[in-house]
């Protein structure tokens, strides 16, 4: 459910920026209109103390050998909590104009709790990636420009090389709001904007195969405050990704045949498998809300605060791992969280 390594977006055309006249926040303090951007210099190092909370309900019916576990449950629900520190530091960028940021990080209490078919759970104990020292640490890098726009790493994703080229940067849990190893903040307008004013983005997400992931981003500075006997700006933000769906099929078959091609009556066989054969992944329309106290004096945000919620269902029909039988089944899953961050070290202004 987390995810370790954060998505690349890049802008589709010039963002737009809408003045608001009638501005409830509107009081002798606001300042001038003004341009945002992200203080990120080579070699500086901040840190985030950041609170994660979960909730997923996954049901799955039909025939699941095939996905690894017999006993798969029909209906699990359970609760994530936790608390850690992401570090992240600023190095040189691909092209110029670009900066690198490496995040680095572990969820190393992590609370779990939760029911599998109506009945409590040590998921701690059962399921290995939830116990002590069974999750693997946060580690990614992502490159970005000073006003925040991430840019996909494309030489990474290169090397690769199919058939995995096509899944870069998609995990149904890297939708927006959803990973907390992400840069910190949403797009800044690369314009001067005054208080009320409303500025958009498109972008795009490398998702399945060709079809990317199309998110709209839309943010309001929307008032002042003081955080640490800081002043800073108020942003609000609302984040929707599009619906979108696939057949990973082809995906899986240039995987499964990439080691040992089928030959003979192997070919055969397998041909027969394939007239049958059904691995379909649909993601709903994914939103976030946040809220983000944007320092204008270190160009960092102070407190960053994301609620969201998507909506999974792997629908497949694939062989069971002991036999040639095809077996279907649907796994549905909602995933809803919480993530705040908390500036608690940064360079000097």
């Amino acid at each position: 459910m987390l995810v370790l390594v954060a998505c690349g977006v890049e802008p589709i055309g010039q963002p737009t920026t809408t003045a608001v006249t009638e501005d409830p926040v509107a009081t002798a303090a606001i300042p001038d209109a003004r341009r945002l951007s992200y203080s990120l210099e080579v070699g500086s190092q901040y840190e985030y103390e950041v609170d994660l909370i979960q909730h997923v309900e996954m049901s799955v019916t039909g025939e699941t050998a095939a996905l690894g576990e017999a006993g798969l449950p029909g209906v699990a629900v359970f609760d994530l909590a936790g608390t850690t520190v992401l570090t992240y530091t600023v190095v040189d960028g691909p092209t110029e104009g670009t900066y690198a940021i490496i995040i680095e990080g572990r969820f190393a209490d992590l609370e779990v709790s939760g029911t599998i078919d109506g009945e409590s759970i040590d998921l701690q104990g059962e399921v290995p990636y939830l116990s002590p020292g069974g999750r693997e640490p946060i580690q990614g890098t992502v490159i970005v420009d000073e006003y925040g726009n991430v840019i996909p790493d494309e030489e990474s994703i290169e090397d690769l090389g199919e058939p995995f080229s096509g899944l870069v940067g998609f995990d149904p849990a890297s939708a927006p709001g959803l990973d907390p190893g992400q840069f910190v903040g949403p797009i800044l307008s690369v314009t001067e904007v005054a208080m009320g004013d409303t500025w958009s983005f498109e972008v795009e997400t490398r998702g399945f195969g060709d079809d990317p992931m199309v998110t709209s981003i839309t943010s309001t500075l929307t008032g002042l405050d003081e955080i640490d006997g800081m002043e800073v700006f108020v942003i609000e933000t609302a984040t929707n990704t599009a619906p979108i769906g696939s057949d990973l099929g082809e995906i899986y078959v240039e995987f499964m045949t990439g080691f040992v091609p089928p030959d003979g009556e192997d070919a055969a066989e397998f041909e027969a498998i394939l007239e049958d054969f059904r691995l379909l992944m649909s993601i709903d329309k994914t939103s976030s809300e946040t809220v983000t106290w944007f320092d204008v004096g270190v160009g960092l945000v102070r407190q960053h605060n994301s609620v969201a919620s998507t909506h999974i269902v792997m629908d497949s029909n694939i062989p069971d791992l002991a036999s040639t039988e095809l077996s279907g089944s649907v796994v549905d899953m909602v995933i809803d969280s919480e993530i705040e961050y908390r500036l608690i070290t940064a360079p000097p202004a």
